[in-house]
C-alpha cells in the first residue's frame, strides 16, 4: 500500500473505529515509503539519523510544523468509560483470541519479575495505560507505582484502585521521571517503550531509577529479528497501516526495532540483556536488562554512552556556531565603523611593504 491509498482509506478508519479484525488487517499491511530506505544507510546510532527518522514520522504524520512534544502527542484522550471492567482494553476488544495474547503477557511479565512470595518490592511501570499490570501487582502485596503523562488513565486507574480499596500510587510524568527520583526494585515497560523519541538517554536514565539488583524489563515491544517491510531499518516509525494510522490520528511516536540494534543499544546504556522470547505470541516476547555493575560482567568505563556522546558533540558544535557568529558581527561592526574607513590608506600601505 503507497501513503497515498492509505490517505484514502484513513478517514474511513478515523470515522469507523478500529475493531479487533482490523486491528490484525492493518498489522499486516505495510507501506510503502520511498524515502525510509536512506535510513538504512546511515549510522543508528548518529544525530543524523535520529532527525532522519523523526523526519520520516513527521510525513507519516502529515504535520511537519508542529514538531514533537510528548505530553500533546502522546496523550490518547481517553475519557471516564461506564463500566472500568468491561470498557476497557482489551476486554473491550470483545475478542477472547485476543484478550488471551494480553493473557499470556502478563503471565509472562509476573514471572520474570522474578520476585519471591509476599515481596514487597517496589514496581513502577512507565506508561500504565489501564493499569491492569499494576492492579495485579497490588492485588499480591507488592508495591505497585505507575507513572503516565496522560491525566485521563491515571483518573481510570486510580478509580479502578480505589474501587478494589487496593494502594496503587500514580504519578504523572514522561519516562524515566516521577515520583521525585525514588528507585525502584523493577522497571517496567509494556508495550510503551517504543513511544521514547530519546530512547537513548531513557535508558541511561533508568539506570539510575533502579535500586542495587534491580532490573529493568522491555514486554510487547516492537522487535523484529531482522529488517522486515514494516521496519526496514535498525529503527524507526514502523510502516504498517496500523501504526501510520495510530501516527497520523493520534500523533503517537510508533517506533520499531531490529532486536541486534535494541540488544546494542542495552549493551552501550550499560546494561546486561537476557532475551525472553513467549511461543506463539509475539506480545509476550521480553527483555530483561540488569545494570552491568549488577551483573559484574560488563565495566562501564567499557561504554561511551551514545547520549553523552552526542550531547557532547552537540554542545561543542553549538558553541563554535555561537562563536562564528560573534565573530561576524564584530566584523561586520568593525566595517561599518569610522576608525575601519579613515585607516584604510595606512592598512594599503602597510600591505604593499609586507609583499
Amino acid at each position: 500500500m503507497t501513503l497515498d491509498e492509505f490517505n484514502l482509506l484513513f478517514p474511513r478508519l478515523r470515522d469507523g473505529g478500529v475493531d479487533s479484525e482490523t486491528y490484525q488487517r492493518l498489522s499486516g499491511t505495510a507501506l510503502e515509503i520511498p524515502g525510509a530506505a536512506r535510513l538504512a544507510t546511515l549510522d543508528p546510532f548518529s544525530l543524523a539519523y535520529k532527525e532522519a527518522a523523526m523526519k520520516l514520522y513527521y510525513e507519516l504524520r502529515g504535520d511537519a510544523e508542529r514538531g514533537y512534544l510528548p505530553a500533546r502527542d502522546e496523550s490518547s484522550g481517553v475519557g471516564s468509560p461506564a463500566n472500568v471492567w468491561s470498557d476497557l482494553p482489551p476486554w473491550s476488544f470483545r475478542d477472547p483470541k485476543f484478550a488471551a495474547e494480553f493473557f499470556y503477557s502478563w503471565g509472562h511479565i509476573l514471572s520474570l519479575l522474578d520476585l519471591p512470595a509476599n515481596s514487597t518490592a517496589r514496581v513502577l511501570e512507565y506508561g500504565p495505560g489501564a493499569g491492569q499490570i499494576l492492579l495485579f501487582l497490588a492485588r499480591m502485596g507488592i508495591r505497585a507505582f505507575g507513572v503516565d503523562l496522560d491525566p485521563g488513565y491515571l483518573a481510570l486507574i486510580r478509580r479502578q484502585a480505589a474501587a478494589m480499596q487496593l494502594p496503587v500510587e500514580m504519578d504523572e510524568g514522561t519516562f524515566g521521571e516521577g515520583f521525585d527520583g525514588q528507585v525502584f526494585d523493577r522497571i517496567l515497560f509494556f508495550e510503551a517503550f517504543h513511544h521514547a523519541a530519546d530512547f537513548l538517554q531513557l535508558l541511561i536514565r533508568l539506570r539510575q531509577r533502579l535500586a542495587p539488583g534491580g532490573r529493568l524489563l522491555l514486554v510487547g515491544e516492537p522487535v523484529v529479528g531482522h529488517p522486515i517491510p514494516t521496519v526496514p531499518f535498525p529503527w524507526g516509525p514502523r510502516l504498517d497501516a496500523l501504526s501510520v494510522f495510530c501516527i497520523r490520528h493520534y500523533g503517537w511516536l510508533e517506533l520499531g526495532f531490529t532486536q541486534s540494534f535494541l540488544l546494542e543499544a542495552l549493551r552501550r546504556s550499560g546494561y546486561h540483556v537476557s532475551v525472553h522470547h513467549f511461543a506463539g505470541c509475539g506480545r509476550a516476547d521480553a527483555y530483561v536488562a540488569q545494570p552491568a555493575e549488577d551483573v559484574g560482567e560488563i565495566k562501564q568505563s567499557t561504554f561511551a554512552g551514545p547520549l553523552q556522546a552526542l550531547t557532547a558533540l552537540q554542545a561543542e558544535r553549538d558553541a563554535l556556531q555561537r562563536q562564528a557568529s560573534d565573530l561576524l558581527a564584530q566584523r561586520e561592526a568593525l566595517l561599518k565603523s569610522t576608525s575601519w574607513r579613515i585607516t584604510r590608506p595606512l592598512r594599503a600601505a602597510v600591505s604593499w611593504y609586507r609583499r
